[in-house]
């Protein structure tokens, strides 16, 4: 198993970091862009397991943090505070296409990743990111979205209220203290692209397969969420796994205290289906 730690620039500039996993062997491998969710980051909980575990199944795992999640040189705790209160849809989009970009110049796995098989998975918020970055790219041949989101709008009227009043959202993590908040620039890039981040018409338009894998009892994201998505989903190219008893992170935690063997479950028929797809 070889693990190389990247960073590259977008086109605005923003770095972002990864870790590129591949297992021992000489033939260009296909690769799979995990994008986490919402406060979390490429090192948090199951992410560097489920990098391993890609790999281990036959693909190039590049598992990324996005340039404005709070996470900098220290993987372990938020100290870009200020960076991740400019942490808007677009950014974590933009983020994606500099990844794109750098497979596509040979910057990233040269010898390793195969670009004409590249897929894309996310969790939660994640997801939201991979299923619009995988309508606007071609490159991107499948999208595999765990416990998705269905909407990036997930304010009420007074949080909004409150959010222009301050200038700021306060942002809460369960279980930590944070001064992580979100500015004005969140709260706008979503107003002035409410038709670009809708996530229903992004899936009626996809054009490459789609997996959904969500638990029955995920109660941070409803399982109403994605099969609202598969409703105006193309069925022909679309699976939907709903798993009894699983949870928003499939029995997983931060910190990662071992194998969940539902998570098991859900890498490895992940992986399955990314085989038969790309």
């Amino acid at each position: 198993m070889r693990e190389i730690p990247f960073g590259i620039r977008t086109a605005a500039g923003d770095l972002v970091r990864g870790d590129l996993r591949y297992g021992d062997g000489h033939e260009l491998l296909p690769a799979v862009i995990v994008c986490h969710g919402f406060t979390a980051h490429k090192n948090w909980g199951p992410f560097p397991y489920i990098g391993r575990t890609l790999a281990e199944l036959g693909f190039a795992s590049l598992t990324i943090n996005f340039s404005h999640n709070g996470i900098g040189s220290n993987f372990r705790k938020f100290t870009e505070i200020e960076k991740f209160s400019r942490n808007t849809v677009g950014r974590e989009l933009a983020d994606v296409q500099g990844i794109l970009a750098a497979i596509s110049a040979r910057e990233i796995g040269s010898s390793t990743v195969d670009p004409g098989r590249i897929a894309i998975l996310g969790h939660s918020r994640g997801a939201g990111i991979a299923i619009l970055s995988a309508r606007a790219d071609r490159r991107i041949k499948a999208v595999a979205a765990w416990a998705t989101i269905a909407t990036f709008h997930r304010y009420t009227a007074h949080q909004r209220e409150m959010w222009e009043a301050q200038g700021f959202l306060p942002v809460t993590i369960k279980g930590a203290q944070t001064k992580l908040r979100f500015g004005l620039d969140v709260l706008r890039d979503l107003e002035a692209n409410r038709a670009a981040y809708d996530l229903k018409a992004a899936v009626s338009s996809l054009e490459v397969p789609l997996l959904l894998v969500h638990g029955m009892a995920d109660v941070s994201v409803r399982p109403s969420e994605p099969e609202e998505l598969l409703r105006v989903s193309d069925r022909s190219k679309t699976e939907y796994v709903l798993l009894e008893g699983a949870g928003h992170m499939f029995g997983a935690t931060h910190p990662y205290h071992g194998n969940s063997p539902v998570l098991n479950n859900v890498v490895e028929l992940t992986a399955r289906w990314l085989h038969t797809v790309l």
